[in-house]
């Protein structure tokens, strides 16, 4: 099963990479979809910018992912450590954008544009929550590695 596991963190990695890249080098690609039509100047700068921190905010919560891959001593720790991390900001993620698709006007973004954002966030959550709380034993390393940190000795 962790061979599984494995295959589902290298496809993470990838589409985060993917996206995050994106973000950082099209920001104003990106948000033209999202941002609401109320002005003819287009994507503000200052939330290109925003969006840029966010790719980027991305790659570096990719760099855990990618090196929790392999089998080593006590991986299960590290990649629950990861994916609590993960389902903590993903669970915050949707609380923001749940409020502001009460109130889409106040956002600057159109509505579709925030229910996609939030049903598209589902799947990565749905995976963190089903790996540590549902199958655990899917973190876990089959290879004969300690689960458990080694003790430090002289």
């Amino acid at each position: 099963m962790t061979r599984v596991f494995q295959i589902g963190l290298a496809i993470e990695a990838f589409l985060n990479i993917a996206g995050a890249l994106t973000f950082v080098l099209y920001p104003e690609w990106c948000l033209s979809f999202a941002v609401a039509d109320d002005s003819t100047t287009g994507v503000p700068p200052s939330s290109a910018v925003l969006w840029q921190i966010y790719g980027v905010l991305v790659l570096a919560l990719t760099v855990p992912i990618v090196l929790c891959i392999p089998n080593s001593e006590a991986v299960a720790e590290k990649r629950r450590v990861i994916f609590q991390t993960l389902i903590a900001g993903e669970v915050f993620i949707e609380a923001v954008l749940l409020w502001h698709i009460t109130q889409p006007e106040k956002s600057g973004f159109t509505l579709n544009a925030l229910v996609l954002s939030a049903v598209n966030l589902l799947p990565a959550l749905s995976w963190h929550t089903f790996a540590i709380y549902i199958k655990p034993d899917l973190i876990r390393s089959e290879d004969g590695f300690s689960t458990k940190s080694a003790k430090k000795t002289l």
